[in-house]
């Protein structure tokens, strides 16, 4: 019975640890993570001949998330965007939700045709007429 005492005190000792070290960052005070913002729905609109837009809605992040850059790229009749954002490992911050919604110029002309629009993984086909 004496021996069972003195196993838990230990087993707590052991489990406090080991959570403390699961807590712990071991990033540096300016690391950033860069990575693509999460995409929930993509809209084409298609405007004066031969142009057109994507509204893009999706979540930046955290409060500690800021929106880094939003490049496009064009091959044929697929175009892609990538939308990053860019956040300190080792932050502290709030957990409100920062949304994205915005209309994006899709550079270059759209005469008639079947196109893929992709961003962030996220991938839709329109027809221009």
């Amino acid at each position: 019975m004496g021996s069972s005492r003195r196993v838990v005190p230990i087993l707590c000792l052991v489990a406090g640890l080991v959570t403390t070290a699961a807590c712990t960052n071991p990033a540096g005070p300016d690391e950033v993570r860069i990575d693509p913002i999460q995409i929930d729905t993509v809209t084409v609109l298609l405007l004066a001949p031969a142009e057109a837009s994507a509204r893009v809605r999706g979540a930046i992040g955290d409060g500690c998330s800021t929106l880094k850059s939003v490049t496009q790229s064009r091959s044929g009749n697929a175009v892609t965007v990538t939308i990053l954002r860019e956040r300190r490992l080792n932050a502290v911050c709030t957990q409100q939700l920062l949304l994205y919604d915005e209309t994006i110029r899709l550079e270059g002309t759209y005469p008639a045709g079947r196109y893929t629009l992709n961003v962030n993984g996220v991938a839709i086909t329109f027809d221009t007429v």
